[in-house]
C-alpha cells in the first residue's frame, strides 16, 4: 500500500475531484494513497449540498483514495478524526490557533479556511474504499460576500504559497495521522482530536430546535455524533444538522 500523495494525478479543470475519484474506482482497482488534484473545480462539493467555490489555480483541492478495510464501518468517524487532525497538523505549521469545527471544518481563528468531505462505500461488513476530499484555502484572497467567513494562508500572513510545496507538506501530515489509524493508537487520536475541537469543554450558546442553549461540549462520539452537556439537563447526543454553533 502507497503512503498518501506517493501517486499524483493532476487535472487542469475537473467537475469535482471526488467524482473523478468515484469514477476511478467504477472502472478498476485504485492503489492506497493515491490524489486527484485539480486546478479548478466547476462542481466542487461540500458537505451535503453545499458547494465549495476556490478560485482557480490559488487553493489545494483534492481528493485522496483510500482503503480502510481495517476500520470498522460502525466506527468510520474515527477516520474523519485522523484526516481532520491531519489538516491541522499542517495548519499549524503556520498558525495558531486552527480549530477543527465539527463535523467537517476546519478554522483559522473564527474564520474556516478548510472544509472536508468523505464519502465510504461499504461491501458486506468491510470499508471497501473510502474517498477524502479536502479542500483548504492557501493563496486566494479575494473572496465573495456570501463567504464572509472564508480566509487562506495568504490572507492571514499576506504572503503568496508554493502549491506543489504545500501539498507535499500536507499529504505527509495526512499519512502520520491515517497511520496512527492502521496502528490503532486511538487513545492518541482521540485526546488530540478533543484538544483541536472547537468549543471543547467550554461554555458556548448553541442553536437546537430554533432556540439557543447553553451547553459545553464534552467530545464527539464513535458515530460521528457531538456530545453536549446542557446545565440541568445532562449529555445530550447530536447529529449533523441537529444542533448548531453560536460563533
Amino acid at each position: 500500500m502507497g503512503k498518501i500523495g506517493h501517486r499524483l494525478i493532476h487535472l487542469d479543470e475537473v467537475d469535482s475531484t471526488n467524482h473523478y475519484a468515484e469514477r476511478m474506482l467504477r472502472e478498476r482497482d485504485v492503489e492506497e494513497g493515491t490524489v486527484i488534484r485539480a486546478t479548478f473545480q466547476t462542481e466542487g462539493k461540500g458537505q451535503g449540498d453545499n458547494r465549495w467555490w476556490s478560485e482557480s489555480g490559488k487553493n489545494l483541492t483534492f481528493s485522496v483514495i483510500l482503503h480502510p478495510g481495517f476500520l470498522d464501518p460502525g466506527k468510520q468517524f474515527a477516520l474523519n478524526k485522523a484526516i481532520s487532525l491531519g489538516v491541522h497538523d499542517f495548519l499549524s505549521l503556520y498558525l495558531d490557533p486552527v480549530a477543527i469545527k465539527w463535523p467537517n471544518d476546519i478554522l483559522a481563528g473564527s474564520k474556516k479556511i478548510g472544509g472536508i468531505l468523505i464519502q465510504h462505500a461499504v461491501e458486506g461488513s468491510l470499508l471497501k474504499n473510502t474517498i477524502v476530499g479536502i479542500g483548504l484555502n492557501i493563496n486566494q484572497t479575494k473572496f465573495d460576500e456570501e463567504l464572509s467567513d472564508a480566509t487562506s494562508l495568504s490572507r492571514i500572513l499576506r504572503r503568496e504559497f508554493n502549491l506543489k510545496d504545500a501539498m507535499a507538506l500536507l499529504c505527509d501530515a495526512l499519512e502520520k495521522r491515517y497511520s496512527q489509524l492502521k496502528e490503532q493508537k486511538n487513545d492518541r487520536l482521540e485526546s488530540d482530536y478533543c484538544n483541536a475541537l472547537l468549543g471543547y469543554r467550554e461554555e458556548r450558546i448553541f442553536v437546537v430546535e430554533s432556540r439557543e442553549v447553553p451547553g459545553i461540549i464534552r467530545g464527539v462520539d464513535e458515530f460521528g455524533r457531538l456530545l453536549v452537556e446542557h446545565p440541568g439537563t445532562g449529555l445530550k447526543v447530536y447529529a449533523h444538522k441537529e444542533i448548531e454553533f453560536m460563533m
